[in-house]
This record gives structure tokens, C-alpha cells and sequence, in this order.
């Protein structure tokens, strides 16, 4: 619980947020921890709340749908908080799947550590399906620009990350 506390009162000074939306974020980043993924279903199921799972559910949808913030400071978050040496593991990633007739596709870019993704950058997609070369060289762009690009050891990602337009801007 110690460790909470003090993650809310970091979040506190890089973010200019109301209380209970920090308290909000430490619960994501606290329950991204515990079940390793980003699927929102299983972030749900480790709150901490008396709210139902469903509701928590909702409540992380609206958050990640409706709530926009600078990214940036997720990476310089990671950086206080996590060290891989002088140079980190970069991993992209891409979710999809539908809610009803909307497609909910996301982009992610995470830094690992200790064999688990930290997410840092990520970009919802307006469509179902792959993800286009402008948006994987995007969301790279940014984390580049945060962290510099001799900081970065080795970009893994699956097969369906490829194309000759990507591979020149690598």
C-alpha cells in the first residue's frame, strides 16, 4: 500500500489531475502490473474496488475513450521508475477486437523490463485491422523524440509490422 501512496504522490507532481483521476491512473498502472497485458478485461479484474467488475470495466473504457493527456511524461514516469541500462527493448504491439459494431484497435509502444511491457506510447486506431506505416512510424517518432534514438537497443514486433516504407524509416 506504501508503494501506491508514493506512485500517486510522483503522478501528483507530474500531473496537474484532480485527485481521483491520479488515484485512477495508480489503479491502471498498479493492476497493468499484476496481470501483464493490456487487455482491459483482466486490468478490471485487479482493482481494488467495491465497484462491480463491469463497472470498472466502463469506467477504463471512458477514461482511455474520452480523457486525452500529454503521453510524454509516461516515458520520462518509466524512466524514474524502471532501469534498463543505457540502452532499452522496444516492443509494438497491436489489440483489436470489436464492442458491439465498434472496432476498438489499439496501437502500443512499451519499453521492457524484466520481461514485462511497459506501455508508453499508444494510439487508438479508427479502424479494425492492421495498422497503417504512418501510424507505426508515428507512435516511434514520439518515443524517439523522448528518450533518443541511440537509447533504444532493439525494436521487437510481429510479422504483420512489415513493409518496405517502414524498414527505410528504421
Amino acid at each position: 500500500m506504501r508503494q501506491i501512496s508514493e506512485l500517486e504522490t510522483t503522478l501528483t507532481h507530474f500531473l496537474d489531475w484532480n485527485k481521483a483521476r491520479i488515484s485512477f491512473l495508480t489503479q491502471v498502472l498498479q493492476a497493468l502490473l499484476i496481470v501483464r497485458t493490456v487487455n482491459l478485461t483482466q486490468i478490471a479484474q485487479a482493482f481494488r474496488s467495491c465497484a462491480k467488475e463491469e463497472s470498472v470495466y466502463r469506467r477504463i473504457q471512458r477514461f482511455f475513450g474520452s480523457f486525452s493527456f500529454d503521453m510524454s511524461f509516461i516515458v520520462i514516469l518509466a524512466c524514474k521508475f524502471f532501469t534498463w541500462g543505457e540502452q532499452c527493448v522496444l516492443m509494438l504491439d497491436r489489440t483489436n477486437w470489436k464492442w458491439c459494431k465498434t472496432h476498438i484497435n489499439i496501437l502500443v509502444l512499451s519499453i521492457e523490463h524484466l520481461g514485462i511491457g511497459i506501455p508508453v506510447f499508444w494510439t487508438v486506431l479508427r479502424k479494425g485491422g492492421i495498422s497503417s506505416t504512418k501510424d507505426r512510424t508515428t507512435i516511434l517518432k514520439r518515443v524517439i523524440k523522448a528518450i533518443g534514438a541511440e537509447k533504444i537497443r532493439v525494436l521487437l514486433a510481429d510479422r504483420e509490422f512489415i513493409g518496405e516504407e517502414l524498414f527505410r524509416f528504421l
